[in-house]
């Protein structure tokens, strides 16, 4: 009775030190400066893990485990066999240098979002409304489908301006519609390229309206994104050529008034590449005396990537 009273005694004075964990201890480093990882996570097989601490050190229980991952930002993964518990680890993680997507930061608005989740009144012209017209000038298209928006021309050939809300002609933007054509007040782009100079100027004489794709009018306040355009911002898009396929076309139109205009495009899209060249020739004898004109324009746009 003694001896088994003796040999229980015995088993519960081992037992504890028989099912006690045995802890793994490591620290993680930096390989380049040797400085300690704090934060670095440290996950075994199955689940469960822990993070290092301040100093990059950590600790677990090494029964649970044959194997770790150390992982950390802006490092490479590293994945280690157990083969001794007592010994201490000494990790080092390789940073990694990975290059980011181009990021694009732009003013415009967002084109995945409707216009009615846009921050600021926008008014968009597709192909479709813009061809309503007959190509030789925007004003058709802006005066029918864009509120809050005039745009006036003196000739067939030139002269043109915009007002927005009342605002973007005339010196300093104060005299209205009926002063000079020099369109103060908004800014005008072309590809996101600038037509508009320095003194706040817009020229559109130069611009073949039929090779516009797309016209978007950011009116009021928000236009001040653009920089000096307290009345808005235009943006002018040319067309983009049919994806994977190259053309070439010729446009010719006869009016009143001696009107001939003949036009030559060329597209053209790739798997890295796309090209619109667009040239085209304009006359008018003009409708009231001294209104004659004249014009040759050229158009290039082109988009490459390496």
């Amino acid at each position: 009775m003694k001896n088994i009273i003796l040999s229980a005694l015995l088993f519960f004075a081992i037992s504890p030190t028989s099912f006690a964990q045995q802890m793994l201890h490591g620290k993680v480093t930096d390989k380049e400066t040797g400085k300690p990882l704090s934060g670095a996570s440290v996950t075994f097989a199955g689940s469960g893990g822990t993070i290092t601490g301040e100093d990059g050190s950590f600790s677990i229980d090494c029964n649970k485990t044959k194997k770790i991952t150390i992982s950390f930002v802006g490092y490479e993964t590293y994945t280690l066999n157990i083969k001794n518990c007592d010994a201490e680890l000494k990790i080092s993680l390789e940073p990694r240098g990975r290059m980011l997507e181009t990021v694009e930061i732009s003013a415009t608005s967002n084109i995945n979002k409707a216009l009615l989740y846009q921050p600021s009144s926008i008014t968009k012209l597709s192909p479709l409304e813009l061809k309503r017209g007959t190509g030789l000038f925007l004003d058709d298209a802006i005066q029918t489908n864009v509120p809050g928006v005039t745009m006036n021309r003196r000739t067939v050939s030139g002269g043109q301006q915009f007002n927005i809300r009342g605002y973007g002609n005339g010196s300093r933007g104060t005299r209205g519609i009926s002063s000079n054509f020099d369109g103060q007040g908004y800014k005008v782009y072309l590809n996101g390229i600038p037509i508009t100079d320095a003194e706040g100027i817009s020229t559109f004489d130069d611009l073949d309206y039929s090779s516009i794709g797309n016209v978007e009018v950011t009116k009021g306040p928000a236009g001040t994104l653009y920089g000096l355009a307290i009345a808005g911002a235009v943006n002018l898009s040319t067309i983009k050529p049919a994806k994977g396929k190259t053309s070439i076309g010729q446009e010719v139109m006869m009016g009143n008034y001696g009107l001939q205009r003949y036009t030559t495009q060329f597209e053209m899209d790739k798997e890295r590449s796309a090209i619109v060249l667009n040239y085209g020739h304009q006359k008018s004898d003009g409708f009231s005396i001294h209104n004659k004109s004249k014009k040759d324009f050229a158009n290039f746009s082109g988009n490459f990537q390496p």
